[in-house]
């Protein structure tokens, strides 16, 4: 979670996220951040988780509470190095959404909460997510949008979780602003342990002529850790864009985002700016492409007063096709992002989401995903690691509001020094919706 690309929520992409049904596979960090996660696929990033949902637009409406229990096996749940133990597990989760709109507006509040009984040592353990986005046509040519949330992960646990299912096809808009893309990758410290955030954010866009709009935003996002080998951070961030339609299918545009992080008990900071171009284009009906590639900017002022820089090439793209029955999104990013330790980690992710209807029952979604982390630290030596994750879910439905089906999850943690065991894991399920059934 992540860089400040995510950070930058457009208003086309705030209220998205939570109108979609659960399950659709986010690899999550929550929404926004500058270290998540709520959300690529859309802009991205937050909450974080996390959380945005790219493939449908929501009804203006709805209001529902999945519950899921489960019983499933894990080989290294935590992914930790050494001694790590398998356990089998009982899970029970609940996900809320609350979605209301106008003919100005949308608004949403979402909330995702788990628990998860490991039949060994682990005991008892649980993630959550908690965000609310709104957006809101002030005027004819002046939107308002907003975002806050919360959430708390263990191990880069909430990265390898279905949220969402995509409701229908929608061909973006390219005459309102591309929103930058969420990238849902967790940052490099997500699997030292357990991680709280919370974020907020607000920005808005104004239409400057027929063809043209400009969008500011700004927020912070403050960074917790359970334990004292980590740093505690707070990140400040703002970014302003301009956009220019090219035609009915293209939009083109250019950003600059920077952001400031500060540490806990310490006289560290560091300093991440971005300036980017931006390409949207509608390839057919079924097919569009977003890319945006800049350089990024970072200084690091270590705590006895060292310091030290760097410049990056940056990149967010992705390729999507959405069809009644069938979702597939490819992406790649390279981005910069502060972290705990006065550290500035480059992440370089490529990713693949895929999601079947198989028939008027049953569903099938696959998530995979391959994240390179290089930390450039002013105080210690270079880090790298390297995370892979691959995720598959099928649910059939049992009558309007019973469902069951299955998960089995892969995932691999690779860095300087010992690595830890590889994660196999796999999970039986049965959800019930309370609530709304579209």
């Amino acid at each position: 979670m992540n860089s400040i690309r995510k950070q930058c929520l457009a208003a086309t992409a705030g209220a998205v996220a939570v109108w979609s049904s659960p399950v659709w596979a986010q690899d999550t960090a929550p929404l926004p951040t500058t270290t998540q996660e709520p959300t690529a696929t859309e802009e991205s990033k937050t909450t974080s988780e996390p959380l945005v949902d790219i493939w449908g637009m929501p009804r203006r409406n709805a209001d529902y509470l999945d519950i899921t229990a489960g019983l499933g096996y894990s080989s290294n749940p935590f992914l930790q190095i050494g001694d790590s133990q398998s356990s089998a597990f009982g899970r029970l989760s609940a996900r809320g959404v609350h979605a209301w709109g106008g003919e100005r507006g949308q608004s949403s509040i979402t909330g995702f909460v788990e628990g998860t009984t490991y039949l060994n040592d682990y005991g008892l353990e649980s993630i959550f997510a908690l965000d609310a986005n709104t957006q809101q046509q002030v005027s004819e040519k002046v939107s308002l949008y907003g975002s806050v949330g919360v959430s708390g992960d263990l191990s880069g646990q909430l990265s390898n979780r279905f949220l969402y299912v995509p409701s229908f096809p929608v061909v973006p808009d390219p005459n309102l602003p591309p929103p930058p893309v969420t990238v849902d990758d967790p940052d490099v410290f997500s699997f030292a342990g357990r991680q709280y955030r919370i974020h907020g954010q607000a920005g808005a866009s104004i239409s400057v002529s027929e063809r043209s709009n400009v969008s500011f935003s700004g927020g912070a996002q403050r960074t917790m850790y359970k334990g004292s080998l980590l740093n505690d951070f707070t990140d400040y961030f703002a970014s302003g864009s301009y956009n220019h339609t090219l035609s009915e299918r293209t939009t083109i545009g250019a950003r600059v985002s920077v952001s400031r992080t500060d540490y806990e008990n310490s006289s560290a900071n560091s300093t991440i700016i971005n300036p980017a171009l931006t390409v949207r284009t509608l390839l057919s009906e079924d097919w569009d492409a977003s890319a945006a590639v800049g350089i990024s900017f970072s200084d690091i002022e270590g705590p006895l007063g060292d310091s030290d820089n760097a410049t990056n090439l940056s990149l967010d793209a992705s390729i999507c096709r959405s069809l009644e029955t069938d979702r597939f999104c490819g992406h790649a990013s390279r981005y910069a992002q502060s972290s705990s330790r006065a550290s500035v980690v480059t992440t370089t992710s490529v990713g693949i989401d895929w999601y079947k209807q198989l028939d008027a029952d049953s569903t099938l979604q696959v998530s995979t995903s391959v994240i390179r982390y290089d930390s450039q630290v002013a105080t210690l030596t270079d880090f790298r690691s390297h995370h892979f994750r691959l995720a598959a879910s099928y649910s059939r439905s049992i009558g309007q509001r019973l469902s069951a089906g299955a998960d089995v999850t892969v995932r691999a943690l690779r860095q300087d020094g010992p690595d830890a065991d590889m994660d196999f894991g796999g999970s039986l399920f049965i959800r019930y919706r309370i609530g709304d059934l579209g």
